[in-house]
């Protein structure tokens, strides 16, 4: 048998060279190189803090009802009169009162699938109108006091509130809660961190000093120097879902101050916040580390 021909009807030398620059253009080119150039070093950095909460607020609902409304609003008057004369007796300094605006409703007009079944009986009878008022009862400085002291006095406060004719506790009507999906939250006192901002804060600089860390020890593994910070964001999703308290469905169109993010629980117990922070970093080759 005659040996292979080294030419002939295979690639020609142009060919060749044309496969081997396309080849040379698309192998990845050396790691290091990589990082330096483009990619920098990314980490995640995460921290926490947790805080003691500083107030409690106890939510309570007065409202009157009556078929006239100057009668309405008599009684109305002399319910919310009756419970601010009762907090103001116990005089406790660090106890205040905050009201919302008064609601005026129809008794019982919550919203029933079925209402057109008796639609003729109710337009037989005539409107009973019903004002409602929130009121907030804050005390404040229960960071400093025991546990067995908190009790005691969130006990007396709701004690005093229900001996007044208040309700205490969000209301939120069960169909309602049911329609829209809403918690029905069975917590009659809602524990506040105040200072939010430097709670975060603290956790914020915890994640930086977390993500530093971990790039320096990086940089020095891969024999390569950290540089300056290229970019960074934050883990929203993260986060446990922790702090949000919207006093109840009725209130949400309300004010903005009542549906600002605070730290809350319905625990007084240390109430904790976490954040993540993604970094970039820039990174240089050290003198003399081999590639």
């Amino acid at each position: 048998m005659s040996p292979p021909r080294a030419f002939g009807n295979g690639p020609g030398p142009g060919l060749v060279l044309a496969l081997a620059l396309a080849l040379a253009a698309t192998s990845p080119r050396p790691v290091a190189a990589q990082g330096v150039r483009d990619e920098g070093l990314s980490v995640v950095g995460k921290g926490s803090a947790r805080a003691k909460p500083t107030a409690a607020e106890i939510d309570l609902d007065v409202s009157a009802t009556a078929e006239l409304t100057g009668d309405a609003i008599v009684k109305f008057r002399d319910a919310v009169k009756r419970v601010r004369d009762a907090f103001a007796a116990l005089k406790l300094p660090d106890v205040a009162i905050e009201e919302r605006g008064p609601a005026v409703s129809q008794k019982g007009a919550a919203f029933n699938p079925y209402m057109g079944m008796d639609m003729g009986a109710r337009a037989k009878t005539r409107t009973e109108v019903q004002l409602s008022r929130k009121l907030v009862v804050k005390v404040s400085g229960i960071e400093s006091m025991e546990e067995e002291a908190v009790l005691q006095l969130v006990g007396r406060l709701i004690d005093v509130a229900q001996d007044a004719g208040a309700q205490v506790g969000p209301r939120v009507d069960p169909y309602t809660a049911y329609r829209y999906d809403i918690s029905t939250n069975s917590s009659l006192v809602r524990f506040v961190v105040e200072d939010y901002d430097k709670i975060r804060e603290e956790a914020f600089a915890k994640a930086a000093a977390d993500a530093r860390a971990k790039a320096e020890r990086l940089a020095r593994l891969n024999g390569v120097e950290l540089g300056a910070v290229q970019s960074v964001r934050e883990n929203a999703d993260a986060q446990p879902q922790q702090r949000v308290y919207i006093y109840n469905f009725q209130d949400q169109s309300g004010d903005a101050d009542e549906q600002r993010e605070r730290l809350t629980s319905p625990k007084f117990q240390a109430v904790p916040i976490q954040v993540e922070l993604s970094v970039r970093f820039a990174i240089t080759p050290v003198a003399g580390a081999k590639p």
